[in-house]
């Protein structure tokens, strides 16, 4: 019923914003969650686009704002009214901020050094000492906006201060202890400071043990080490140890999906890691998808020049070439289905380049299980279509098959890894074909040696 009444409030909103109406617009703006704007933003006119980011609340619009792509938020940084671009920059949260600005940089550089003009000078500040980190560490992801207090302060002092500071702050659950060079000394959490007496000292009740992170680590490392510790905050530290910002849960959970969808694209083969489909034409389609395809069918192309070596062992048992596809088909699901579970157990921590003769012996005794079945099953087949010359031949050639194509889909991963490259760039499409040119060797070769043709 909730549901229902709140499509209802946004369908009022549509048909408000068809007819110009401003005032409804903002009267019904009020009583939207920013969340659910953005549910139907893409479904949305440009023009409406614009009217809602600048009518809405400034709040509201600034939450709207900074979920934008940012290609998005130049350009409205661009077109809209002056006066609703400060209020907008002064509500956004300065993580936020800072990539907005830089979006606008690479698109108009005059533009962007108006608006950081617009800022007051702890914010620019603070948005010019962001901006020299790299957006896919965490200093890039950090905002500066956390609470600080020291060691020697009170329980009673800390809580009188944390009124006067807590607007400003991007969280209050948790409270950083400094030292006098700026130091990250401990941590305590709010429901500590909650029960405890309002005489103790801070080094009374903190914890010294903090985990934390730098402003160079990669923000795939934060998640994780956010997800290991059950953090929802993560401070930041400069090399030196001193305290410069803190990540929040939001910031890792976009983090995880621009993650999830990167290795999604690469495993299926799409060259394109920030590629949304809703919004991307055909062209871009085709250059997401054209340059792998054109690599994997040039690699596929030696799968005719091997069955051409191959064509007298062809001609004297036509029977063979009714399995290949059966061949080829299992040996590409198998190599598949071990480079699945080989990239996430690296992506997880839960192997490392170390383990990789642990995976090679281990995989190697999976295989032989897998080709035992599979060879049995084939082998079955065969006979019962009347090929008992071949069975021998088709089912040895898959039982091989599988132990290589198993193999190869674990241990590419690790050896890309090593390489420095991203595993899952061991997609699907060239695990398959790697695993046709290989199967076709095996199966041809295995037929002349057994059948003594060629």
């Amino acid at each position: 019923m909730r549901t229902q009444v709140r499509e209802n409030l946004f369908d009022s909103l549509t048909r408000a914003l068809q007819k110009g109406d401003v005032a409804l617009v903002q009267a019904l703006g009020d009583k939207i969650h920013p969340q659910e704007i953005l549910e139907h933003w893409d479904d949305l006119p440009g023009e409406h686009q614009y009217v809602l980011l600048t009518y809405l609340d400034a709040e509201a619009a600034a939450q709207v704002f900074s979920e934008l792509d940012p290609e998005d938020q130049a350009e409205f940084l661009e077109t809209l009214p002056p006066w609703r671009v400060r209020q907008i920059l002064e509500e956004l949260d300065p993580d936020d901020l800072t990539d907005a600005l830089q979006a606008v940089e690479e698109e108009d550089p005059a533009l962007a050094r108006q608006l950081k003009e617009w800022l007051d000078p702890k914010t620019r500040a603070e948005v010019e000492a962001l901006s020299a980190y790299d957006e896919d560490d965490a200093g890039g992801l950090m905002t500066p906006e956390y609470v600080a207090v020291r060691a020697g302060m009170t329980v009673d002092e800390v809580l009188r201060f944390l009124r006067r500071a807590a607007p400003d702050a991007e969280t209050v659950y948790y409270l950083y202890v400094l030292d006098d060079e700026g130091h990250l000394v401990g941590v305590l959490s709010l429901r500590d400071l909650i029960v405890a007496d309002p005489s103790m000292r801070v080094a009374e009740i903190m914890n010294p043990d903090v985990i934390h992170v730098t402003t160079g680590t990669d923000q795939e490392e934060v998640a994780r080490v956010m997800a290991d510790y059950d953090l929802t905050v993560v401070p930041v530290t400069d090399d030196e140890g001193r305290l410069v910002g803190i990540v929040t849960i939001d910031d890792v959970i976009d983090v995880l999906e621009e993650e999830a969808t990167e290795d999604i694209h690469r495993l299926g083969a799409v060259d394109a890691p920030e590629l949304v489909y809703s919004r991307s034409n055909a062209w871009e389609l085709w250059s997401a998808r054209a340059r792998w395809l054109v690599i994997l069918i040039v690699t596929g192309m030696f799968t005719s020049t091997i069955l051409a070596g191959f064509s007298s062992v062809l001609e004297a048992t036509t029977a063979l070439a009714f399995y290949i596809p059966v061949l080829l088909g299992t040996g590409g699901n198998t190599g598949n289905q071990s480079s699945t579970l080989i990239v996430r157990a690296l992506a997880t921590r839960d192997i490392d380049l170390s383990d990789w003769p642990h995976v090679l012996f281990k995989e190697l005794g999976v295989g032989v299980l897998l080709g035992l079945t599979l060879s049995a099953l084939i082998a079955l087949k065969v006979a019962l279509d009347g090929y008992l010359g071949v069975t021998p031949v088709v089912a040895l050639a898959l039982f091989l098959l599988v132990i290589v194509a198993n193999l190869a889909g674990a241990l590419l991963p690790i050896v890309l890894e090593k390489l420095g490259l991203d595993p899952a760039l061991i997609s699907n499409p060239l695990i398959a074909t790697v695993s046709d040119v290989s199967g076709l060797v095996i199966y041809l070769s295995v037929a002349r040696v057994l059948l003594g043709t060629g």
